[in-house]
């Protein structure tokens, strides 16, 4: 019989060092296929990489992508939970949702995620041009963009970790519902991170 390249079952168990690696392979390939109705292309490469690598991870001339490293984030963070369940609650939101094991570890997940699109966004692959959206060679066009001012902007507004990710997603073009559901939260929940964020904004800069 054809082994399991995941075996699903495995998140009602323990966590422990004989099933963290596992627990984390499969958080990281749920949560991308989940993102790729929202994050497109690049999320589904992100996916298909990672599902090759769980896939072969014991050949030893294997070649691991950036998605392993979803798996490796997800696996420090439930190394701090042995003895515990994915599903055990570990607080509450002020709403009174439950923050659980596993949605911890996603949100772990998501701030990598985040960073690892905020280059891609930054930076175009010299295969992914075509003479059509090639850049220019003029001299204005040479300087290439510089996001230290953003980069400046956003840490000084002391934004929380879902608050850095719904401003991501939101340059991304995704919109409020969209946004809810990446952080399980209400989209009145988003639209007051917005407000909060522009009104923090405002009281910096004016």
């Amino acid at each position: 019989m054809k082994a399991k390249v995941l075996d699903f079952s495995i998140q009602k168990e323990t966590i422990s060092p004989d099933n963290v690696l596992a627990m984390s392979e499969i958080i990281a390939f749920m949560e991308t296929r989940y993102l790729i109705g929202y994050m497109g292309s690049r999320m589904q490469k992100l996916y298909a990489d990672l599902y090759s690598d769980i896939k072969n991870k014991h050949n030893k001339n294997h070649v691991f992508s950036d998605g392993y490293d979803l798996v490796q984030e997800s696996a420090l963070f439930l190394c701090e939970h042995y003895g515990e369940h994915l599903y055990d609650v570990l607080g509450y939101t002020k709403k009174g949702k439950k923050i659980t094991v596993r949605i911890a570890c996603i949100k772990k997940m998501m701030k990598l995620i985040n960073r690892k699109w905020s280059d891609n966004y930054r930076c175009t692959s010299a295969d992914d041009l075509t003479p059509a959206n090639e850049p220019s060679v003029e001299l204005k066009d040479e300087t290439p963009q510089d996001y230290t001012l953003y980069d400046k902007i956003v840490e000084s507004l002391n934004l929380t970790d879902n608050m850095r990710i719904a401003l991501e997603c939101r340059i991304k073009g995704l919109s409020y519902p969209e946004i809810g559901r990446i952080l399980e939260r209400a989209q009145s929940t988003v639209f007051e991170y917005f407000i909060k964020m522009r009104q923090r904004y405002t009281a910096i800069y004016g």
